[in-house]
């Protein structure tokens, strides 16, 4: 089995040099699935949804060192509390040199700015649960861990999509049939404020469409919708641009709420 790294939660434009941390992407020959990972339209090295807290390791478009040990990025935390999402803490990180091990790969980080500064830890990705292996659709991330504290990360190995809102975990399933558009999904949400979630089967692709290139995803739009009994529709939307959660209930719209981050695996 080939090694893989995360991402990317996904998706990664930039390339980087071999010793560098890679994206979120499977290897080329390997796999049934792309992932990818954003945040806001910036791709992602690796996000984490842990009970406390939410983080994403923002990729810069170029790097901007000259130390070919390291990586610059960004690292964004959310706290999680009983009205939603905090407010955003940011910091400044270098990535460090991969150290793949048996089934584990640890990916250094040095914070240099923001609340952090001076703090080292890692976050840790697996070689075996990821997309390199058919039997996963979605790379694991297991862990992050900064200075002392260390946050466990939701993984769902067999979801389409994975993404965090200020409110909420959404959780997209797709049933496997023959005619890829007419798959039915499924919607599962878990609310911050630990109220009930929603559950829905039997939901529909508006639309899909997806271009990949060099064994990675360069742009793709989805549209999932469900519609309930007593007149709700929820519709997730979703672009290498960004996407939304929205919840109407006949032609008048309740909620919409943007994802903060997120995964997308989508077929080869």
């Amino acid at each position: 089995m080939k090694k893989r790294m995360l991402l990317a939660c996904a998706l990664l434009w930039a390339g980087a040099s071999a010793s560098a941390p890679r994206a979120l992407t499977p290897a080329p020959e390997t796999g049934r699935f792309l992932m990818t990972s954003f945040s806001g339209g910036q791709p992602l090295w690796a996000w984490c949804d842990s009970p406390s807290r939410v983080l994403a390791l923002i990729q810069y478009a170029v790097p901007a060192t000259t130390n070919p040990q390291t990586t610059p990025a960004e690292l964004h935390e959310w706290p999680k509390t009983a009205a939603g999402l905090g407010k955003i803490q940011v910091s400044e990180v270098q990535i460090g040199a991969p150290d793949p091990g048996a089934g584990h790969i640890y990916t250094p980080l040095k914070l240099t700015s923001g609340p952090r500064k001076g703090q080292s830890g890692y976050y840790h990705t697996s070689n075996i649960e990821n997309t390199n292996d058919p039997a996963y659709r979605m790379t694991k991330t297991g862990e992050f861990k900064l200075g002392n504290d260390v946050y466990k990360c939701r993984y769902a190995k067999d979801a389409t999509f994975i993404g965090v809102t200020q409110k909420r975990t959404v959780i997209v399933w797709e049933t496997p049939c023959s005619e890829p558009l007419f798959c039915k999904v499924t919607y599962a949400t878990r609310n911050f404020d630990n109220s009930r979630g929603v559950f829905l089967k039997n939901g529909d692709k508006g639309y899909a469409s997806t271009r990949i290139q060099a064994n990675r995803i360069t742009d793709f739009r989805r549209l999932y919708s469900w519609q309930t009994s007593d007149g709700f529709t929820y519709d997730v939307e979703l672009s290498t641009r960004g996407g939304t959660v929205k919840v109407k209930r006949g032609s008048t719209t309740l909620t919409t709420e943007p994802f903060l981050a997120y995964s997308i695996s989508l077929p080869k």
